[in-house]
């Protein structure tokens, strides 16, 4: 049971954690407008909380969760429909962001709003997050005055908010917090310039590659990944390093991508036994078409 809006606020701000979320989820579903103009109050509220709380009601508002398709098991179903959607004939939906919602533009103007004359930290964090989900235009500016805001929280909120944004502001904010004093805001902004972000400028290359000795494992398979896509050889010495002892990195993945990246770039011989190791790990189901475009490069596929 989901109390209705008003009290789905109230709730919250009394809520541990989980519930907290959980009434939080509920709002940005089916608050609605009137989820809009409490929130709206709430940003002018005196204590942080409450400011807190319409940040992350915000950032969200108007998303409509995706719903799974049909159980793959129904079409041996004698019940299941002929359109293979099961008994009721229900089909998968993707669902909808708030970025793509209805109050995208008045909850980020909201969040500007808020954020321009917010102190607290927690709150301002809340803010940077929320940005981020609305992905507005006019986010970006207020988003990089905070880039060296002494809270590590706020920093990391400001990765986050950025995530994804391609325009130079954006993008060099994150390249001033690729080599932030805090391990966790390094890696974020690493991972935005390496992966989320096509742009390939020099200043971006020079950022990824003062990352590669990073002290943080995953900072550097970040910049290595990012500076393979991009052709950039700077990245060679340390993939090699993990191809040779992988276990440090989290998310093999990347490693993974690096290595058909910079050798299909390249060619460089010391990747081809990595390569023909990979394809050799395919067994009843076809290789990645990455790892073929890579093995083409040393006309193993034509």
């Amino acid at each position: 049971m989901h109390p209705d809006v008003a009290r789905a606020f109230e709730e919250a701000l009394r809520a541990d954690e989980d519930r907290r979320w959980e009434l939080v989820t509920h709002l940005h579903v089916h608050g609605g407008r009137e989820a809009l103009g409490i929130a709206a109050r709430l940003g002018r509220a005196a204590e942080p909380s409450r400011r807190e709380l319409a940040a992350e009601v915000l950032g969200q508002l108007g998303t409509v969760l995706g719903t799974p398709g049909p159980d793959p098991g129904a079409a041996s179903d004698p019940g299941a429909a002929p359109d293979g959607g099961g008994v009721s004939g229900h089909r998968a939906s993707p669902g909808r962001s708030a970025a793509d919602g209805p109050f995208r533009d008045e909850a980020t103007a909201l969040l500007v709003a808020m954020i321009a004359r917010e102190d607290d930290p927690a709150v301002l964090y809340s803010l940077a997050v929320a940005l981020g989900h609305m992905a507005g235009e006019d986010s970006v500016a207020p988003l990089v005055r905070l880039r060296a805001h002494p809270d590590a929280d706020v920093r990391g909120g400001v990765v986050f908010g950025l995530l994804g944004r391609e325009t130079r502001a954006a993008l060099d904010a994150l390249i001033e917090l690729s080599a932030d004093v805090e391990p966790g805001v390094r890696d974020w902004a690493t991972f935005g310039l390496a992966r989320q972000s096509d742009a390939d400028f020099p200043a971006l290359r020079e950022a990824l590659a003062a990352r590669l000795d990073d002290d943080d494992t995953d900072t550097r398979a970040e910049a290595v990944h990012g500076l393979a896509v991009r052709g950039d050889e700077r990245a060679m010495p340390q993939l090699l390093s993990f191809l040779a002892d992988p276990d440090p990195v989290a998310d093999l993945l990347i490693i993974f991508e690096a290595l058909c990246e910079l050798a299909a770039a390249t060619g460089d011989p010391r990747l081809l036994p990595y390569l023909e190791a990979e394809l050799s790990s395919y067994t009843g189901e076809p290789p990645e078409p990455e790892l073929l475009r890579a093995l083409e490069r040393y006309g193993r596929f034509h």
